[in-house]
C-alpha cells in the first residue's frame, strides 16, 4: 500500500515538472493527491492508510470548485475496517498561487461515505474543514501541507482531525 502510495505521488510529481515552465498566469484545472499512513506498534499492532484525491476546476484565481475520492482502511487485532468516501466542495486561496512560493488556503466539502468493519456498513453523510499551505516547486507544481477536521456520521460517530501532506499540479 506504501508503494503504491509512494508510486502516485512520484508520477503526479513527475507530470507537474514535465509541464512546460512558462505556465500560464491563470490556472483552469488542478489535481491533488494526499494521503497519510500510522504504524502502531504499541499497545498493539495497527496500522491505518488514507489517500485522498481531489479534483478542482478554477472558478476564479482564487477560487476553485472541487470533487474527490477519499479511502481510508483501519486494521487492527480485532477490527478490519473501511471508508470510502465522494465529497464536492470548495478551495479558496487566500492569494493567488505562484504570486508568491507559499500560497495558503482553506477548503471545506461535504459527501457521502461507506464505511464497513465487517460486522456492518452504512452510507453515510461525511464532512471535512481545513486549510493549509502550498510551497511551489515549479509554476504549476506544488507540496501542500495542512490540516483537516472531519466527521462521518455512522453508527458510531466517526470523527477527528487528520494532518495532511501531498501534491498538487495545476493546467
Amino acid at each position: 500500500m506504501i508503494r503504491t502510495f509512494a508510486a502516485l505521488v512520484v508520477g503526479a510529481a513527475l507530470t507537474g515538472v514535465a509541464l512546460p515552465a512558462c505556465a500560464q498566469a491563470s490556472y483552469k484545472n488542478e489535481t491533488s493527491l494526499y494521503g497519510s499512513w500510522e504504524d502502531i506498534t504499541e499497545p498493539t499492532d495497527s496500522k491505518q492508510a488514507t489517500f485522498d484525491l481531489r479534483y478542482g476546476r478554477f472558478v476564479t484565481s482564487q477560487v476553485v470548485a472541487t470533487a474527490g475520492v477519499l479511502y481510508s482502511r483501519f486494521k487492527g487485532p480485532t477490527v478490519d475496517a473501511t471508508s470510502a468516501a465522494l465529497s464536492i466542495g470548495a478551495k479558496y486561496y487566500i492569494q493567488e498561487p505562484r504570486a508568491k512560493p507559499l500560497a495558503p488556503f482553506v477548503d471545506v466539502s461535504v459527501g457521502l461515505a461507506r464505511t464497513d468493519d465487517g460486522r456492518t456498513s452504512s452510507d453515510d453523510f461525511t464532512w471535512a474543514l481545513g486549510g493549509g499551505v502550498a510551497y511551489f516547486l515549479t509554476d504549476t507544481t506544488s507540496v501542500d501541507a495542512g490540516l483537516r477536521l472531519f466527521h462521518t456520521n455512522t453508527n458510531i460517530t466517526t470523527k477527528g482531525s487528520r494532518i495532511f501532506l501531498g501534491i498538487t499540479t495545476r493546467f
